[in-house]
């Protein structure tokens, strides 16, 4: 049995969830790939008998980016899952994924999502501060996502041995009217500009490493100047936080971050994971 888990991440916090669900299926002895969301991400889902997808929540809703990103994959119609991780509402973000992966998907066997403290860097401690032991997902949720591959091969088991099969309403994500009209007022991209502000980068610290646009950024924001020093398209960014809490020598920053300690509890979820990709 073979598991794609899609998820997108900026900061790492839902990469770590995907990571603690994945733990589940292969504690069953199954094989799990691990497959960040990015944009132009074309993949052939195939092979694979079961396919998770995740999120994180913004503004109540998946990114945008993400449901476009999803619309134009083939499913194939497998039997898939979904997850998403947030502040404690996550509003439409499961029904956001369910409508983007239903049309050519298969059937829904469930949902999960997990809580965490938020990422937004402007939130955080400022650095005359003692930063954080831990601001991450609560340590119940990741042991629920260990248990939830369970929960899955048991429902898939179920649907396979039925010569006909009633879809349980109960396994499908439900869509909140209220949260949805906030949504169409209240945009990710007007929040961003808000709480994070246009980014701008220390010339000073940036080592022109080049992570933040070949590594960290999932929606093709960052682009490399001749001189190898990050440019930014505010337009395209969905405010994903990566760049500026991954940084390894922090030198991204706007107004609202400057002073403030970077989430980088879980950068080794993004960073490492895409480096060890790359070398596979």
């Amino acid at each position: 049995m073979t598991v794609a888990i899609l998820f997108f991440s900026g900061t790492g916090i839902t990469a770590n969830f995907a990571t603690e669900i994945a733990k589940g299926f292969q504690n069953q002895n199954y094989v799990v790939d691990l497959i960040r969301i990015k944009s132009g991400l074309q993949v052939d889902l195939k092979k694979y008998d079961i396919i998770g997808i995740g999120s994180p929540t913004y503004s109540f809703r998946a990114p945008r980016l993400v449901t476009r990103i999803l619309h134009h994959q083939d499913f194939q119609k497998k039997p898939f899952f979904l997850f998403c991780t947030s502040g404690g509402m996550p509003g439409n973000t499961l029904w956001n994924l369910y409508k983007s992966v239903k049309p050519t998907g298969g059937y829904c066997l469930g949902f999960i999502d997990g809580i965490g403290i938020t990422n937004l860097r402007s939130w955080m401690p400022k650095l005359s501060s003692p930063k954080p032991k831990f601001w991450g997902l609560n340590r119940g949720d990741c042991e629920q996502a260990q248990q939830f591959g369970n929960i899955i091969m048991d429902r898939l088991e179920k649907i396979n041995s039925m010569n006909s099969f009633s879809i349980n309403k109960k396994w499908i994500p439900n869509f909140q009217i209220a949260t949805s009209i906030w949504s169409i007022f209240f945009t990710w991209r007007w929040e961003m500009a808000l709480t994070v502000g246009f980014k701008l980068v220390d010339k000073s610290k940036c080592t022109m490493c080049g992570l933040c646009a070949t590594v960290i950024c999932p929606s093709g924001t960052i682009t490399l100047t001749s001189s190898k020093l990050p440019k930014f398209n505010e337009w395209k960014c969905v405010g994903c936080n990566g760049c500026v809490n991954l940084c390894p020598v922090s030198a991204i920053w706007s107004i609202r971050s400057k002073n403030h300690h970077p989430y980088d509890l879980y950068n080794k979820s993004i960073i490492i994971f895409e480096k060890y990709k790359k070398r596979s």
